[in-house]
């Protein structure tokens, strides 16, 4: 993909400890599972020979390759009208499912930025290589496929009809060269002990891309209809309700977070903040209204003039973004307060990503202030200095936040620490801060 990574970013879902309620006919109960970064430890992803340093700059990498993607996704929907899935940039987040009767497990990447879940299967046309057998339809039995005349086929972007319209064939193509094309089909998904019987799925027989041999395709957690949130609802009365919290980033230790599904996935409590879901074109993406940043007492308007009126619906919240991408002048604003009130030595960012570094041997002895994003509806989430700055090397910790002209992004760093529950029900995303080990 292009520029700056924006999914459930850099995690790891492994449901293996996940506790479900419900099934089928559910009425309205959820589930809970464990979460984790992908470059940490517990992760199969995790790669030894790294340092801690590498991997953040690899982060911060894909951070930019997911912004250009999607950026280039939401021009094409403004002029064409027309949807194209996005994947993520070595993906971040991987969940263990199972699929079919009986159930085969495979690891694929969760992902917010997409609606359709699919899988790679025989026969393999074309296939990346992943490290675990490739679902074989035939072998299931609760396997179907799904007419082209129905209306989850016209639904598709990219639809094409087999012979007599009895199967519907999909196509996706990314900005980073990723491709998948296959079979829409009805198939049983397991979580844990929950089961959602005839989910709709692809079965990709031609894939390829930037995908790892960890994983085998792409879990749609997004808010379309083909979503897999949107299918627990109309499936088995689980409200689409999801909630996660994300903890720090790359720990040697068997630290994990969490992600909740539907009555679990609630987010109430004396200290939460709430904030307007905006419906916007993708409807895939979660928007969010970003009024002001204040820094030291001063505030500063999320607008191109102090005149001009905020944007509803002007940034998006990603767990799959590790950096917070900003307006231009919004950045400015807070870069140029902190570089003034930090009493610490200036220096280069050694990868060359980021703009603002002091000299410090850790973020906690620079005393930066707390930073804090006025979301509307009063939705003040204050950001500890774990949100904002980051060790990019020996002695360098940099602002974890970059400017841009077009697109503007709320990274899963400044989600640290934080429950965070998205409510399509009632179209509000909520904040708690909570330590999410």
């Amino acid at each position: 993909m292009a520029a700056i990574s924006i999914f459930f970013c850099l995690f790891l879902i492994s449901f293996s400890q996940a506790t479900a309620h419900g099934g089928v006919g559910g009425g309205g109960h959820g589930f809970t599972t464990s979460l984790f970064h992908r470059d940490s430890f517990l992760s199969p992803l995790y790669n030894p020979s790294l340092s801690h340093y590498d991997r953040l700059t690899n982060a911060f990498r894909r951070s930019f390759s997911r912004s250009d993607t999607l950026l280039n996704r939401a021009a094409a929907v403004s002029i064409t009208g027309i949807h194209s899935r996005i994947i993520p940039d070595n993906g971040e987040f991987l969940m263990s499912i199972s699929i079919g009767t009986p159930r085969v497990k495979i690891m694929a990447i969760a992902d917010t930025g997409s609606d359709l879940t699919w899988t790679q299967c025989m026969p393999c046309h074309k296939c990346f290589n992943q490290s675990f057998p490739i679902f074989n339809p035939r072998r299931s039995f609760s396997y179907r496929h799904v007419s082209c005349t129905s209306n989850a086929c016209r639904s598709l972007d990219d639809y094409r009809c087999g012979p007599n319209n009895r199967t519907c064939s999909y196509g996706y193509s990314y900005g980073d060269q990723s491709f998948t094309y296959g079979d829409l089909a009805s198939e049983k998904i397991t979580i844990g002990s929950f089961k959602l019987y005839k989910t709709l799925i692809g079965c990709g027989h031609v894939n390829g891309g930037t995908f790892s041999k960890d994983t085998s395709g792409i879990i749609g957690l997004g808010g379309g209809p083909l979503s897999l949130i949107s299918q627990m609802r109309k499936i088995a009365a689980v409200k689409r309700r999801f909630s996660y919290c994300l903890p720090t980033f790359f720990s040697d230790k068997n630290v994990t977070g969490k992600i909740s599904f539907g009555k679990k996935a609630i987010v109430l409590g004396r200290k939460v903040v709430s904030t307007p879901l905006v419906l916007k074109e993708p409807n895939t993406f979660y928007y969010l209204t970003l009024e002001a940043m204040s820094v030291a007492n001063k505030r500063f308007k999320a607008a191109n003039n102090m005149s001009a009126a905020v944007e509803q619906g002007n940034i998006l919240i990603d767990s799959g973004t590790t950096l917070t991408i900003l307006p231009q002048n919004l950045y400015k604003g807070v870069a140029s307060t902190l570089a003034r009130v930090v009493k610490a030595k200036r220096v280069n960012d050694p990868t060359g990503v980021l703009d603002l570094c002091f000299a410090a041997c850790s973020v906690d002895h620079l005393n930066i202030p707390v930073i804090t994003a006025h979301f509307a509806g009063n939705a003040d989430v204050k950001l500890l200095p774990l949100n904002t700055f980051a060790m990019v090397a020996d002695n360098v910790a940099c602002l974890a936040f970059v400017p841009s002209a077009n697109f503007a992004i709320f990274g899963n760093l400044a989600q640290v620490n934080f429950l965070v529950g998205y409510d399509l029900e009632r179209k509000r995303v909520s904040f708690e801060y909570n330590v999410c080990a």
